[in-house]
Parts: structure tokens; sequence; C-alpha cells
């Protein structure tokens, strides 16, 4: 495989058809999983050491986290270097080793595991993933929200671990969200079948098109009926018909930002619209505003937003 092709897809620049390529290409054999893993290593390791190094162009400024400037870029595969190595302290006394990824606000990740799972990563998330992912276990662990399209082997079930509950599946594709700071689990299914679990009990299997939403180790499952907020992975925060209350704590969980509420009652008014990631919470307010009625400060010191 072309080092300059995946280099490229490490940045998020390759087309559709060279995503394809690149898949089809790790799955041909476990020596192109294994190239296609060190080559990853050794890509991160050049853009912490000297963010240019890998760019043939010093003009492009993007790297495979969609919308983060190079300093930005910098500064998470610190914290992703920093949290790798702490890992392999910890699991010293183990014969696992793992990888830890960390999501900023307002930025999502897409990666590719050595088994093919084509995985997204929203902002605000932490994944955690073994290094001999595909010859130990197939067993990921997420604080936050990802979108799995899990590659199938019935022998070797993909696990997927949260604080509220757990994902089993062997082949699939699903959304799940588990915000530890925000409380509360989803998972939605759209091909195959997943199992959910609380304590290694089972509390429900879905069936594709039905969300599952649990409370109190309680599973509801209900047809999907809003699609487009999965739009998130193209970098949308999709609003049906919510009120100005539950977007604001939507708000708070893509752009890492406090909002108090300093009014006794807000407008009851809904909203259905989307706004871009990338484009910041003070722009999203100011539009929210123009079909909402309500004002808000910034404190810029702190970066608290008031609502009045």
């Amino acid at each position: 495989m072309n080092r300059d092709l995946l280099y490229r897809f490490f940045k998020g620049n390759t087309s559709f058809e060279e995503e394809k390529q690149i898949r089809q290409w790790m799955g041909a054999s476990e020596a192109n999983k294994i190239t296609f893993m060190q080559e990853r290593k050794i890509y991160d390791a050049l853009l912490l050491t000297s963010p240019d190094i890998s760019k043939p162009n010093r003009k492009e400024q993007t790297i495979s986290w969609h919308g983060i400037g190079t300093v930005a870029a910098v500064l998470l595969l610190l914290i992703v270097s920093i949290l790798y190595m702490r890992t392999l302290i910890y699991e010293s006394n183990t014969p696992e080793e793992y990888n830890t990824l960390v999501v900023p606000a307002g930025q999502r990740i897409h990666l590719i595991l050595a088994d093919n799972t084509d995985i997204w990563l929203n902002a605000n998330s932490t994944f955690r993933y073994p290094s001999e992912f595909s010859k130990k276990n197939r067993t990921v662990y997420l604080d936050g929200e990802a979108f799995f399209d899990v590659s199938k082997d019935d022998k070797k079930p993909f696990v997927v671990k949260t604080a509220p509950g757990d994902i089993k599946v062997t082949g699939t594709s699903f959304n799940v969200e588990a915000y530890s700071k925000q409380g509360g689990f989803e998972a939605s299914l759209f091909e195959g079948s997943v199992e959910i679990y609380r304590d290694e009990a089972k509390l429900a299997s879905l069936r594709p098109n039905e969300i599952g939403v649990m409370t109190d180790n309680q599973i509801t499952i209900t047809p999907i009926s809003d699609t487009d907020k999965y739009l998130w992975r193209k970098g949308l925060i999709a609003f049906s018909d919510k009120k100005l209350e539950e977007i604001l704590l939507t708000f708070e969980k893509y752009f890492a930002v406090e909002i108090q509420i300093n009014t006794e009652q807000l407008p009851q008014h809904t909203y259905t619209g989307k706004f871009r990631q990338s484009d910041g919470v003070d722009y999203a307010l100011r539009v929210l505003q123009k079909s909402i009625r309500f004002s808000y400060e910034r404190d810029e010191e702190t970066g608290i937003v008031y609502i009045k």
C-alpha cells in the first residue's frame, strides 16, 4: 500500500473509493493490518515531534482529527500519548496494552481498527482499545458517543463497555451514546443485531431501526423516529422540535461550555434545525435567537454562558 495514500487517509483527505481501497487491502491479510497499525503509530509520532514532517505540502494543515488546526492537533496527540503511556504503565503487569483517544469539544475522530471495524467518535468522547486488538480480544471502552460499523466475526464478539451498560455484537452498525458526566445510555441499531447488558445480565436485544434507552437499569425500546440526530458524524448537531432547555444541554456536551440559566422560566418554543460543530457555541446561540426569544452573555474569563 502506498504510504502517501495511508497518510492522506490519516489526515482525512481521502475519497470514499480510496477509503474502500484501504479497507479491502487491510482485509486481505494479517500482515496488511499490522502494517496499517505500524504506519498509524509512526504517523502520530511524527506529528507529535514535528507537525509538518509528514506533509509533502506545507500549506496543508489538517489531519485525521476533522476540523482541528495544527496546534490543536499536536496538543491532542500529546494528550493521547500521555494517556497511552499511563495506560501502558498501569497495564505493565498484564498481557494487554491499550491505546486511548480523547476527542476535544467540537471535533470528531474517524478510525479503523485492526479487524477492519469502522468507528466515528463524537466530541468530548474517550475511547480505549487493545493494541493487539484482533489477536486477543475485541473489547473496547467508551465514555461518550460513537458510531460503529463492526466487522463480522461470529467466534469473537465485539464488546463496547460503558459505565451504564455494555453492548455485545458479532457484526453490525449501531450508535451508542453514554457520557458519564451527563448520564444516560442510548443504543441505536441500523443493521444486524445487538445485545445490551448490565453487570453481565442481559437486559435487551435490538432489531434494526430500534433505539434502546436505559433508565434505572431498565431498557425502553422504541422505533428510531429521528435519524438527523446521527448527523454528528458529518459535524452537524441536529434538533427536531426540541425545547431551549434540551438544546442548551446538548450545547454543553458538544462545545464543552458551561451554560447557566439566570431566568425563572425559559421560553417554551421549540426549534428544528442544524448547526455545525466547527462554528462554535456563540454562532449557534445567535442563530437560535432568531427562532427563540432569549438573551445571553458570555464571561470572557471563565467562558461561562449566562442565559437571561
